[in-house]
């Protein structure tokens, strides 16, 4: 009998895409797999013959102003000035949330039980079940973030600082621990003893701690750290095959790659703009040197102001293919890793404009490589969008240091590494409750 991989993760496609290729590789390996998502993501599963398994978790709250409280809460994280206080709100959210998602996920493990799980880094409610049934899962995430802490001399994650700190911000990185521990210690209690209730357990276990960890980036972009056994850095996964171009689309792009080139403007769909960003970033990229192709979500549309005729609106576009067309020269990101991965694996130097979590460190990360400029979210304006556009499309230097990359990268291992990995657990007849790491 085949065994089964059952993929859990949040509705979030920036959080689902590295999960969705694993999915459909393991089902071209022959096995039996299933994706647990909500109903919205349906045809995010729907080309991978992979089970759509729905999970609601707004089914088990009465809250009806759920999505809105949502949407909420990405304009308030966008916008927020304080890295601290933005991941707190996201934080509040997940507490918010947890019960809701333990609830609606207890009856799908139940029926299906899975011989494997592999878990979205930030479903800890998936992790704590899976505890607590004695499932084995392993955890899937986009970069290492503090799961494997780097040497105190580097800046810890969640700065946006260098890594040539001054003397000043080396102090504050220094501490940085331990005045988080400070600033999160409520919230963390909160969500502890949310979790002890849902679970019935005094003693919680660390749902990250000693269980296996697929990290779909590499070093380069990461802070090189020793890595312990069970974390594996595989670089980005990526389909094996991508979503063609729309004919409208690919024309105009075409079109662009015998003028000046295209420069493309993506963040991601969580990140919530503010008008006067907007108009900063037009009027900063209106250039009869280079064309514009924004990918920005409807909601978002009426805060454009009127575009010039270089620019050219969607409301989604295959963001890897855009990036792999030889028109694309530059790429205006929020700096998700997803992002950074997809730009660097096809050698395009980013202009980062970071709104919160790990984009503010991502961000600091490319710019110590040399394949990127930075805005801040709160201060830029037009003059400084075209000064520094101008720089990266000038100056050599940015490009080339993203084709090194894209060497390092393509040379990782990837999907092929990642799905490797969840057949030697499978193959290994893991006994449930125990933890195994794969060497």
């Amino acid at each position: 009998m085949k065994k089964h991989v059952m993929f859990v993760s949040l509705p979030l496609l920036g959080h689902a895409n590295q999960m969705i290729a694993i999915a459909q590789e393991l089902v071209c390996r022959g096995y039996q797999v299933s994706f647990v998502i909500a109903e919205e993501a349906r045809q995010w599963i729907a080309n991978t013959n992979a089970h759509f398994i729905p999970w609601e978790p707004r089914l088990e709250t009465t809250d009806e102003g759920m999505d809105d409280n949502k949407q909420d809460l990405w304009q308030k994280s966008s916008q927020e000035p304080s890295i601290w206080r933005g991941e707190k709100i996201m934080l509040n959210g997940l507490i918010d949330s947890y019960v809701s998602m333990y609830k609606t996920l207890k009856p799908i493990f139940q029926q299906y039980s899975p011989d494997l799980l592999v878990i979205d880094r930030a479903v800890i409610p998936a992790i704590d079940l899976a505890q607590q049934m004695n499932l084995p899962y392993i955890i899937q995430t986009r970069f290492l973030g503090n799961f494997v802490p780097a040497n105190s001399k580097y800046p810890r994650f969640g700065t946006s600082y260098s890594v040539h700190m001054n003397l000043w911000q080396r102090c504050l990185n220094f501490f940085r621990p331990y005045w988080l521990l400070l600033h999160f210690l409520p919230a963390m209690r909160k969500l502890n003893q949310v979790r002890s209730q849902c679970t019935d357990q005094k003693k919680l276990n660390d749902p990250f701690s000693q269980h296996p960890m697929i990290v779909g980036t590499a070093f380069g972009i990461e802070i090189p750290r020793p890595l312990p056994p069970f974390v594996h850095l595989v670089g980005p996964i990526f389909p094996k095959t991508v979503k063609p171009l729309s004919p409208s689309l690919s024309k105009w792009l075409e079109e662009g790659k015998e003028s000046q080139g295209v420069v493309y403007i993506a963040f991601g769909t969580l990140a919530t703009l503010e008008a006067w960003q907007a108009k900063a970033l037009v009027e900063g990229l209106t250039d009869n040197r280079f064309r514009v192709l924004w990918s920005l979500p409807k909601n978002q549309q009426h805060l454009l102001p009127t575009l010039p005729s270089s620019f050219r609106i969607e409301d989604f576009v295959p963001q890897q293919t855009v990036l792999s067309h030889a028109a694309v020269r530059a790429f205006v990101s929020h700096c998700g890793m997803n992002s950074i991965n997809e730009a660097l694996y096809w050698g395009k130097p980013i202009l980062a404009l970071p709104f919160f979590g790990d984009q503010h460190y991502n961000a600091a990360r490319i710019v110590d490589l040399g394949v990127a400029l930075k805005l801040n979210k709160q201060s830029f304006d037009s003059a400084e969008v075209r000064q520094k556009i101008n720089h990266l499309l000038s100056n050599p230097s940015y490009t080339d240091a993203a084709r090194q990359m894209a060497v390092i990268l393509k040379s990782t291992g990837g999907l092929d590494k990642a799905a490797d990995i969840v057949e030697t657990m499978l193959a290994e007849e893991i006994s449930h409750g125990v933890s195994t790491t794969v060497g």
